[in-house]
């Protein structure tokens, strides 16, 4: 098999997932990735993950790239805030949710992080097919409970304060019929606390 073969049929936007190519030739030849990425025709992601060296790497490619390299997780925690703009800060890694365990990924494009959830909380999320590369992430309501959930120190009127979260957007974005519906699925006393704190801070009805 020849790079050439490789760069036909697949999109030098995609991630070269190995797996993929084994299913397209039946086989590869792992000395000749060794090779193509001393020439710079291509870069290793991680373990059989590869991307073409000419792509385009924009936000949504990385978020996609997330997406891929450790699946299933979604586009989550500070990187969907900060997407959504429901924070002012930007975020300089990928963050993520998966039902696998926690891990840390770092790569020459970027390093990404996912926090472990368990299966019964692993849903929330859409695909956002806006750009070219299309990503999962969460929706606004359950990035905002995601959050609260796996940062149990934010439980006080000071700790919530200093999210610094855009209520304009927040008010704008969440549905709050919605966040109380993925609130009672969590069934999480302290989740309820934070949450109420939020609303309180933000001055939104809730109750």
């Amino acid at each position: 098999m020849k790079f050439i073969d490789i760069k036909t049929n697949l999109s030098k936007n995609n991630i070269i997932d190995i797996r993929n190519v084994i299913n397209l030739f039946g086989s590869i030849d792992r000395r000749r990735l060794y090779e193509w990425q001393k020439k710079g025709y291509i870069k290793k992601l991680t373990n059989n993950f590869y991307v073409f060296s000419d792509a385009e790497i924009d936000d949504s490619f990385v978020r996609m790239i997330g997406n891929k390299i450790y699946s299933p997780s979604y586009v989550g925690l500070e990187s969907a805030l900060s997407y959504y703009e429901l924070i002012p800060e930007a975020v300089f890694q990928i963050t993520g949710i998966t039902s696998r365990k926690t891990r840390n990924i770092q790569t020459d494009i970027a390093n990404f992080n996912y926090r472990s959830i368990h299966n019964r909380l692993f849903w929330g999320y859409q695909l956002n097919t806006e750009t070219f590369h299309s990503f999962f992430i969460s929706d606004p309501e359950k990035t905002i409970l995601d959050y609260l959930y796996l940062n149990p120190h934010l439980n006080d009127t000071k700790s919530i304060e200093e999210l610094r979260v855009n209520r304009e957007i927040f008010i704008t974005l969440l549905n709050i019929s919605k966040l109380k519906k993925y609130l009672r699925i969590f069934s999480h006393n302290r989740l309820l606390k934070s949450i109420s704190k939020l609303m309180k801070v933000l001055d939104v009805k809730f109750k």
